[in-house]
């Protein structure tokens, strides 16, 4: 069932990755009218295959059933579709319009369909389309504009939030997936109210937030964000109004830092106290009443600390370990807070020390192996909580004086004896830090950088010049370090604290190791003129994946069939993925998690594997076509595997009947996608209209280049008139300049010359109930000939429609010589980007 359930996993998440990629290739060798029904045929054939199964896998009533997946690809191939729609009418680079629209469309599949993966994304979508919109939105109700859209953008989510606390309790979320993502949400929002200044309002809003999950739903996640934000916004008033007591800021900031470890270690204890036998009680319960399959016995622990915001791993020892308030018992994101301020705190008194005594970097090295040398004793004498994280403080103040004459080459010996000293210290203080799980992995990561930096570059000048074998074969010792440890200590309820920090170490150093080296070496579909570029290491790292599968084989030894298939696809999905080892060294997590129950894990290496699909589109030795059939292909694959291993399965007993969704839910569906294609087509419609029926206009224009996620390449656009516009508005009348800024969209009056290139004249304005053509001498009367062009508000610039050119993945070079962009204007201002002409107004090809 869990292989089964990972290949669908799979195929929805390459092939929704390849319908992006393909989508951002904007390739030329089809029409347009070919792109378009092959991106609606992709939301159709996905909402089609989720109806058709319907009746199976848990139905759209499970977050891991087939259908739900599958309508999860639909609502992605929207916004897929949506993409293509703006890069082929060039609409414009992430405008918030796109993700508003995609984010309105999905609703009916969010409220129909139980999925918590579509609720997340609406959730995420929205949250886009509101960050972006504050870019360009111009309300002032407070005094200040960020403030205004901020605030709003914040009661949106605490909306949201609310909404998921009551509306969509309902449904299963044991992992409370969704509030915690609207948390996160409105946390952020209350970030940037702060960063823009409002240190105090954000304060209140932290402290708010907390009060309401202590008191009225407790969540341990979001009250340590809650806790976590109020200590910022604290910390940057008592900044605010320090002045330029530097030492009052620092003493002042550490001992707040050091009073929120101690009052989040106290959380947890009374979290646990609190809680503690509830969860015991849930899991023999839940282990008593569901199936013994380990599968299910995965289910049960994993609905256990959805409420407890635990590891695992933990969840069976609550009672036990109650009272220890050591951070290695403490959940992922405590122990993401205490990494920060223990980064933090050292700097800034590092910072004071290099300031006010002017030390040297000699000196600053020789204070830290003082400090490293008096750690054995510090540790020895700290018996309590506080006195434990001073000292991993002390310890992480040492690290960081040590490491600086490092970075800078400044020991009088050689770089080989620093690599030995820093892997002595961190072996010394790694087994005196008990019960200091962030400070051990903090140690364990200081001596792979040492001995990694020092060793590579000591053989070769620069990183960039690194052949990848270099970069592949440590990570490939890492990576089978940390698998072999896992292996003989990992396995099992319960896990030896002392070997988790090295091991988590061992496999995240290695993950971004391969993720960040990019590199893919072959081109599609049949690897054209250049060959695979594969070494032993990562040929061994790439079919990592089967020899886990088969070794942990008793684990489905009930499911022979169903494992031999997902042998098979396995090992195919592993040699076509060859040159890129970091997706199968997430896949080889996953599979480990599993093997291990390790859920903590499992979630470690589905955000790997989503990083590594996300650093593959940024890989730039092949184009993003290739790419994109390298997923799709690879995504097509996992459906038929994930079909045929579902196929396999035992069929269910006599008598068994299989539920059908409720109508409603069926209904909600094709309703969603017939306004999915309704919309879609509409718009390509009325853009149509526009290029064939459009006044030809032309603009001159100033490019760069960057790229766009969704929508692949193009040229960032800067016109002339854009900017006679902006110096127009700063020359007008206070009460025409003051209605101007209050607007999003303006009509302006343009002239053409001979060559049809725009000339402004002025811009509509209402100021008296009567509509006039405004210029920096005030109302005017309209001349001759004289034609309104629609211009938008965006960011603090005002542009026609659109402010980019879409291109072809590898077309820069034609656009360099692009000086006009040529326009189709009608009667009512809209406009669309046709083309890019060059200087002599022809257009680039």
């Amino acid at each position: 069932m869990f292989l089964t359930k990972l290949a669908w996993g799979l195929a929805v998440l390459l092939l929704a990755s390849g319908l992006v990629t393909w989508v951002a290739a904007h390739w030329d060798d089809w029409g347009n009218g070919a792109k378009f029904a092959l991106a609606q045929g992709a939301v159709l054939v996905s909402a089609g295959l989720a109806w058709l199964f319907r009746r199976r896998a848990g139905g759209w009533g499970h977050d891991l059933g087939v259908p739900a997946a599958l309508t999860g690809l639909a609502a992605v191939a929207t916004g897929g579709l949506l993409a293509l729609i703006g890069q082929t009418y060039q609409t414009g680079a992430d405008p918030w319009q796109l993700f508003a629209l995609w984010t309105v469309l999905i609703i009916p599949w969010v409220l129909a369909v139980r999925s918590v993966f579509l609720s997340v994304l609406f959730v995420v979508l929205l949250n886009t389309a509101l960050y972006l919109w504050i870019d360009v939105a111009r309300l002032d109700w407070f005094g200040r504009g960020s403030t205004t859209q901020t605030l709003l953008a914040l009661a949106v989510n605490a909306l949201l939030l609310l909404a998921a606390e009551t509306i969509w309790r309902a449904r299963r979320d044991p992992w409370r997936i969704l509030p915690r993502v609207a948390g996160i949400a409105v946390g952020f929002f209350m970030g940037m109210q702060v960063l823009e200044g409002d240190f105090l309002l954000g304060l209140i809003l932290f402290l708010a937030l907390y009060a309401i999950y202590h008191y009225r739903r407790p969540d341990l996640l979001i009250m340590s964000l809650a806790s976590f934000g109020a200590y910022g916004a604290l910390s940057m008033l008592i900044i605010e109004y320090a002045g330029n007591a530097f030492l009052l800021i620092v003493v002042v900031i550490v001992g707040l830092g050091l009073g929120l470890l101690r009052f989040l270690q106290q959380q947890v204890i009374h979290w646990r106290r609190t809680q503690g036998s509830v969860w015991a009680a849930d899991a023999a319960h839940a282990a008593s009443t569901v199936a013994g399959t380990t599968e299910t016995r995965v289910k049960a622990a994993l609905g256990v600390q959805a409420d407890a915001g635990l590891p695992a791993h933990d969840t069976a020892q609550a009672d036990s370990i109650a009272l220890q308030d050591t951070d290695e018992h403490h959940p992922w994101y405590l122990r993401l807070i205490k990494l920060f301020l223990y980064l933090l705190l050292p700097l800034l008194v590092l910072l004071y020390l290099a300031i006010s005594l002017d030390l040297s970097l000699e000196a600053l090295g020789v204070l830290g192996g003082i400090m490293a040398l008096a750690s054995p004793a510090l540790f020895a004498k700290a018996h309590t909580v506080q006195s434990r994280d001073l000292v991993g403080g002390w310890v992480a103040c040492a690290l960081l004086l040590l490491s600086v004459p490092i970075v800078e080459a400044r020991y009088p010996w050689p770089p080989e004896i620093s690599a030995l000293l820093a892997l002595v210290i961190s072996t010394v203080l790694y087994r005196l830090a008990k019960g200091q799980f962030v400070l051990r992995m903090l140690l364990v990561l200081w001596a792979l950088a040492a001995i990694e930096f020092l060793v590579v570059e000591r053989l070769f000048e620069r990183w960039t010049t690194l052949p990848y074998w270099v970069l592949e074969l440590p990570a490939a010792l890492m990576f089978f370090g940390a698998l072999l440890l896992g292996h003989f200590q990992l396995r099992g309820e319960r896990k030896p604290h002392f070997w988790l920090p090295l091991f988590w170490s061992l496999l995240l150093v290695s993950q971004l190791h391969l993720a960040s080296a990019g590199a893919l070496f072959y081109s599609m579909p049949f690897w054209g003129e250049s060959r695979p570029y594969l070494t032993a290491t990562g040929f061994l790292l790439a079919m990592a994946p089967v020899a886990i599968l088969a070794f942990y084989w008793r684990a489905w030894r009930e499911q022979t069939r169903v494992f031999g298939i997902a042998l098979l696809g396995v090992a195919a999905l592993c040699a076509v993925w060859t040159p890129y080892p970091p997706l199968a060294l997430a896949l080889s997590w996953i599979l480990v998690a599993y093997a291990w129950r390790y859920l903590s894990l499992l979630a470690v290496a589905v955000v790997m594997g989503l990083f590594c699909l996300w650093r593959l589109y940024y890989i730039l030795n092949i184009s993003l076509l290739d790419k994109a059939e390298l997923l799709l292909a690879t995504g097509l694959g996992c459906v038929v595997f994930a079909y045929l291993g579902q196929l396999s399965r035992k069929p269910a007993g006599v008598g068994t009947v299989l539920q059908a969704p409720p109508k409603g839910v069926v209904v909600s569906v094709l309703l969603g996608t017939v306004l999915v294609l309704g919309v879609a087509n509409v718009a390509i419609v009325q853009k149509e209209r526009i290029l064939r029926d459009g006044q030809t206009v032309l603009l001159e224009l100033a490019p760069v280049d960057p790229r766009s996620l969704m929508q692949g390449d193009y040229m960032s656009l800067n016109f002339a008139l854009s900017q006679s516009l902006s110096a127009l508005s700063w020359s007008l009348p206070k009460a025409a300049q003051a209605k101007m800024d209050a607007q999003q969209w303006v009509l302006v009056g343009v002239q053409l010359d001979e060559h049809k290139v725009a000339q402004l004249k002025g811009v509509y304005l209402d100021l008296d109930g009567q509509e006039r053509l405004w210029n920096d001498a005030g109302p005017v009367a309209e001349p001759d000939e004289v034609m309104r062009l629609r211009m938008r508000r965006h960011r603090n610039n005002w542009t026609p429609g659109t402010d980019a050119w879409f291109f072809a993945e590898g077309s820069a070079d034609r656009f360099d010589a692009a000086r006009y962009g040529e326009f189709a204007v009608v009667e009512d201002g809209q406009s669309l980007l046709r083309a890019m002409l060059d200087k002599d107004r022809q257009a680039i090809q």
